[in-house]
Order: C-alpha cells, then sequence, then structure tokens
C-alpha cells in the first residue's frame, strides 16, 4: 500500500548553476541517496537545478559537500573542489570543466 512518505520529494542543496563559483558559501547536503567511495555511508545526492544536473559529494560526512559537479543541458560542465586555507579562509576551487560529447 502506498503512503505519503513513499511520494516525499528529498530535500536539495540551494545551488544556483549559473552563479556559482569561487565565493560561493558551503552547500549543505540533507538526503544523500548513493555511497561512491563504497563504505556503506551515502555521501553523493543528485538533483536538478534550472537548467543543470548537480552531483554533490560529501566524502568527510561533515554534512556539507566537498565536490560538486554541474552539468547543464548544452553539455557544459564544470567539478568544484570545497577548500580551507591555512588561515581557515574557506572557498571552491574549480577543479574541471568542459563540453560533454562533441560540442
Amino acid at each position: 500500500m502506498a503512503t505519503t512518505e513513499s511520494f516525499l520529494v528529498p530535500d536539495v542543496p540551494d545551488v544556483d548553476p549559473n552563479t556559482f563559483g569561487h565565493d560561493s558559501g558551503a552547500v549543505a547536503l540533507t538526503d544523500p541517496t548513493h555511497d561512491i567511495d563504497g563504505d556503506g555511508v551515502l555521501d553523493t545526492q543528485t538533483f536538478d537545478a534550472g537548467d543543470a544536473v548537480v552531483i554533490a559529494s560529501d566524502l568527510d560526512s561533515d554534512g556539507d559537500a566537498d565536490h560538486l559537479t554541474m552539468i547543464h543541458e548544452d553539455g557544459e560542465y564544470a567539478s568544484w573542489e570545497f577548500r580551507r586555507d591555512g588561515d581557515g579562509v574557506v572557498h571552491w576551487q574549480q577543479t574541471d570543466g568542459g563540453t560533454l560529447g562533441n560540442g
């Protein structure tokens, strides 16, 4: 029998792929659904954000994404890593980007 819980939509982080960048703040993951590193802990959440699909992973289990990859409808993509400098300042650093396919 279907219940209302069967139809709940997971809570997704507030990420705008069109404005995301170096100074974007932490991205909290509330409903990870995949275990990409095979340790038995759900650490990755995939969701739609505007014209892009976002894959966000929290590999250190602190509740915030450590890695984000955004893939836009036109094939453009960007991968980012959350970093903390020696003085404690946090920022995102782009680690990869380009166009998928023949684009």
